[in-house]
């Protein structure tokens, strides 16, 4: 509890102790459900701005054994007992959906938090899917990375199956916590496939661009990573035809 406690207080990117404590946290998590990992592409190693496609709770434990990074979280999981307390003091960016000004407010919070150093993942498409399609991407919390001047790395992911996509992780509908669970545990075998995409930094130094450039903004960005998303994730369905 004491290291723990130490994780949780110092955050996750400024001290060498808590990130790696961060990366152990979510990689045991992984290793419960005995989860295989296939990392394609590099992550950036400076802030970044990470959007991927979302099936399931299980994503974030995933991605978060890579790398120290801040998720975006709705408001209401901060007041689950324990795992709102954990995922507050851990750096969780909460969002208050549907209250005025909540999404203006979330977005100055991710552009503080990559501005100091931090890196920030978001899922655009605003909801779990089955994982055979990406749903369309909402760009609104991408203008953090034009504010803050960071790049965008598309991430695909997938969890490959005999059936093409493993039918016991996507969490939707109106699937329980605990159904959820129990699907993972018969996830077996249970694979992921991260592909970290090339970046996306069109967004950049905007004042140094062309004039054809300067109509670069956070919907235009959400297009351009659905499509970079979309596109991997038919091409590596096609490949298994």
């Amino acid at each position: 509890m004491g290291l723990a406690f130490f994780y949780l207080r110092n955050g996750i990117h400024n001290q060498n102790t808590a990130s790696n404590l961060f990366l152990k946290w979510n990689s045991g998590v992984c290793n419960i459900f005995h989860a295989t990992i296939s990392v394609k592409g590099n992550m950036q190693t400076e802030p970044t701005l990470y959007v991927m496609n979302h099936i399931s709770w299980f994503d974030i434990p995933v991605l978060a054994s890579q790398k120290p990074l801040h998720f975006l979280s709705k408001a209401e999981v901060k007041n689950w007992p324990l795992i709102g307390w954990l995922a507050d003091r851990a750096g969780t960016l909460f969002i208050q959906r549907g209250r005025h000004g909540a999404a203006q407010k979330s977005l100055e919070e991710i552009t503080d938090c990559l501005q100091t150093g931090g890196s920030v993942v978001i899922f655009p498409e605003g909801t779990t899917t089955n994982g055979k399609d990406v749903r369309k991407f909402h760009g609104r919390l991408l203008q953090a990375a034009i504010d803050a001047q960071v790049k965008i790395q598309p991430v695909a992911l997938r969890y490959p199956h005999a059936q093409g996509i493993n039918p016991d992780v996507p969490y939707i509908d109106d699937m329980s916590f605990m159904d959820s669970l129990l699907g993972l545990t018969r996830a077996n075998p249970l694979r992921v496939e991260l592909h970290f995409l090339p970046s996306i930094d069109v967004h950049l130094d905007l004042e140094t661009k062309k004039s054809s450039d300067e109509n670069i903004g956070p919907k235009q960005l959400a297009q351009l990573s659905q499509t970079a998303i979309s596109n991997k994730l038919i091409s590596l369905s096609n490949s298994r035809l």
